[in-house]
Parts: structure tokens; C-alpha cells; sequence
């Protein structure tokens, strides 16, 4: 047993030290980000300010074009250079069969994009429909107090 506890605390201690890690190194750009975030994704290089080619699934049936769909924060967008690393919250790669919820666009693989603005709203959102919810609990158990008196 205490064999298993002195194994489980390295391994924390070694997790804690890769997400600390992970915080601390600086991108240069989003492209950075994605370039080693899924195996099989490969990242073109491409000057500042430019999207570089970027694939994920191969060269597609979509007009032989390589290109994925992008999704920043739920809202299709056609460029994401100008997107900052420090203002990314996470970055998940589709390329799989789930891609094909979003149709012939999403044939060549998806990236969603989250920054931390939209996160921290979204944070917020689940918040107030949480107070929200608890606020009408407390309302009808008010009324069936008041109608069982």
C-alpha cells in the first residue's frame, strides 16, 4: 500500500511539473500552438500576418483543397493569424468521422479555438443558469410552504 501511494504522488508531482511546464513556454504565434498539439497534423510555414497550409486529413474531395474549418469560439472564421497564443484558452483538432457534423466544410478535419474571453463568459453563463436554477427551487418550495399552512 505504501508502495501504491509513493507511486501515485511522483506521478502527480510529475504532472503538476509538465502543466507547469506547459504554462510557461511562449509561443510565437497560433500555428505554434497547433503545430505539435495532434499527431498526423502538419503545419506549413508562412510569413507574418499569413495562414500557412495546414493538414490534417489529407488533400480532400473539397476542390482538392487542404485547408480545415476553423471555429473560434463557435463562429466560423477563414483566418486565424491574428489570433494571439496568450489569448487562447484551448485548441482541440476534429479528424475524425465527428467532423462530419459540419458538412463538406469539414471534410479536410475542424479546429475549434476557444480563447479566454469566450471561456471566462461562458463560465459566467453556467454561473447565472445555476443561480437562476436555484432561485426558483427556493421559489416553489416557498409556495409549497406557504399552501400547506
Amino acid at each position: 500500500m505504501k508502495r501504491i501511494i509513493t507511486i501515485s504522488v511522483a506521478l502527480l508531482a510529475a504532472a503538476l511539473t509538465c502543466s507547469q511546464l506547459q504554462a510557461q513556454t511562449k509561443y510565437s504565434d497560433i500555428f505554434e500552438m497547433i503545430r505539435g498539439k495532434v499527431p498526423g497534423v502538419t503545419v506549413g510555414q508562412a510569413g507574418p500576418g499569413q495562414m500557412p497550409n495546414i493538414v490534417i486529413r489529407g488533400i480532400g474531395t473539397n476542390s482538392g483543397q487542404t485547408q480545415p474549418l476553423f471555429i473560434v469560439d463557435g463562429l466560423q472564421t477563414e483566418n486565424i493569424a491574428s489570433i494571439r497564443p496568450e489569448d487562447v484558452d484551448s485548441i482541440d483538432i476534429i479528424k475524425d468521422g465527428t467532423s462530419a457534423i459540419y458538412g463538406m466544410q469539414g471534410a479536410n478535419g475542424v479546429i475549434m479555438i476557444t480563447t479566454k474571453s469566450a471561456a471566462r463568459q461562458a463560465a459566467a453563463q453556467a454561473e447565472a443558469a445555476k443561480a437562476a436554477r436555484a432561485a426558483k427551487k427556493a421559489a416553489r418550495k416557498a409556495a409549497r410552504k406557504d399552501k400547506s399552512e
